[in-house]
């Protein structure tokens, strides 16, 4: 089994708070090692759930993939907004997590423990599902997810600041950003055995 990421976009009163699973694995293609996303959980919270109940959901995923892969995920969590109490009640319950900040541009910059993304979520998912890297489970919340990539949209205002995301009423994005926030850094490829 490979690397284990969770990603998770933190609800806020329209939206739930979704969470997505994703293995790393490397397969050959074309005579070339190549990274590989399986998406092995998808879940979506009810709305409204509180904060510290969202924690406490993801400590039980976090305990389950450490069962199940005798070893522990790394964890990125949308922190923008309401996200960073729920890092740090995370934190407090002793997961180590990133958070990760969406912000205007397209470049990932990382100091520490703390992201600063957006752009960069997009286009690195859609390089991963043009280039058929991004596997997902038939399962009712990757039907979910699909329809919010049909809805997602850039946008850009007359300052040239540009908004990501489902804007039509009734429509989210939470999956596609946890599963996104998942996916986002490209792994690490050693000089020796890789063509």
């Amino acid at each position: 089994m490979g690397s284990v990421v969770v990603g998770v976009d933190i609800g806020q009163k329209r939206d739930p708070t979704a969470v997505a699973v994703v293995e790393h694995e490397w397969r050959k293609r074309d005579g070339r090692e190549e990274d590989h996303w399986l998406a092995r959980h998808l879940e979506r919270l009810p709305l409204g759930t509180p904060y510290p109940q969202v924690a406490v959901r993801l400590v039980e995923v976090v305990e389950g993939v450490r069962r199940h892969t005798k070893s522990t995920p790394s964890i990125n969590v949308d922190a923008t907004g309401v996200g960073q109490p729920v890092v740090d009640e995370m934190i407090r319950r002793g997961l180590s997590a990133t958070a990760c900040f969406f912000t205007h541009g397209d470049q990932r910059t990382a100091e520490g423990m703390r992201v600063t993304i957006k752009a960069w979520l997009v286009s690195r998912m859609q390089a991963l599902l043009q280039g058929g890297r991004l596997h997902l489970p038939d399962i009712s919340e990757a039907h979910a997810l699909t329809d919010e990539l049909l809805d997602y949209e850039i946008r850009v205002d007359e300052n040239a600041n540009d908004r990501y995301g489902a804007f039509r009423v009734g429509k989210h994005d939470d999956l596609v950003t946890a599963l996104g926030l998942a996916v986002q850094v490209e792994p690490w490829i050693p000089l020796i055995g890789r063509a």
